[in-house]
């Protein structure tokens, strides 16, 4: 959806690394190296300072704050998490999660009640959904390396990029609704192209659920290369999907 408040760039950065910090909390450390969790880290730190660097330029102050405050919170994760300072990583992690949520719920602020609520869901469910796949897509990179890792981990991050793309999909068709109900002048009365829509649900949802389920059924035969290589398109399909989704509030 649409931010009236900060551009899109920040918008989808401060999403994905939302969701990244979240699916990081849910990571069981006692079972995945820590080179993960410091790579995670650092991937959280980027998206952080580019969200804060585009926020700067266009001179919204308030958001770029917070999210300058989790930069910082970012580049400590990284520290804490590469030296396996688990007690002090989680809290930062989890701190990371609350700042960024925090924004994306402010920013989608509207008059009416239900908008607030429907557009800010529509953000945190983005968030969960491009964390999972992203996550999983990153975690089936160290079967390579340790091939001998529990396959749980990654069989709990797919289980999460189903619950995510059910969420996201419920919300999509939500909003999707609202445009065809709202008002004239409303947030959700903007037009919508056949084309994007028919990517938005095609790409982002169709094809993604496509790829969770072969990556599910290649998980349960632990094939974990031919399910990384599944998640490289999955990631494809949701980056379509959710940047689609940028161009109208009624795309969910």
């Amino acid at each position: 959806m649409p931010i009236p408040m900060i551009p899109l760039l920040a918008d989808f950065a401060i999403r994905l690394a939302c969701g990244l910090a979240l699916l990081l909390l849910v990571t069981p450390w006692r079972i995945v190296p820590p080179a993960f969790f410091r790579t995670h880290a650092q991937i959280i730190l980027g998206l952080l300072v580019l969200a804060a660097l585009d926020l700067s330029r266009t001179g919204v102050n308030a958001p770029a704050g917070v999210i300058i405050g989790a930069a910082v919170l970012g580049y400590f994760a990284t520290i804490t998490w590469g030296l396996g300072l688990v007690r002090l990583a989680l809290p930062i992690t989890v701190a990371i999660v609350l700042a960024t949520g925090g924004i994306l719920s402010v920013v989608s602020r509207d008059p009416r009640a239900a908008t607030w609520t429907l557009t800010a869901s529509g953000r945190l469910a983005s968030a969960f959904l491009m964390g999972s796949t992203f996550t999983a897509m990153l975690l089936g990179h160290h079967y390579l390396t340790a091939p001998a890792m529990s396959i749980a981990p990654l069989r709990r991050f797919v289980k999460c990029m189903a619950w995510g793309l059910g969420i996201r999909a419920f919300v999509a068709g939500l909003s999707l609704w609202f445009w065809f109900n709202s008002p004239p002048g409303s947030s959700f009365s903007a037009g919508v192209s056949p084309l994007f829509l028919t990517i938005r649900w095609g790409m982002g949802f169709a094809g993604l659920a496509l790829a969770t389920v072969m990556t599910w059924k290649t998980v349960e035969i632990r094939s974990t290369q031919s399910a990384t290589g599944i998640l490289y398109i999955a990631v494809i399909f949701v980056l379509i999907g959710e940047l689609t989704s940028l161009y109208s509030p009624a795309m969910g």
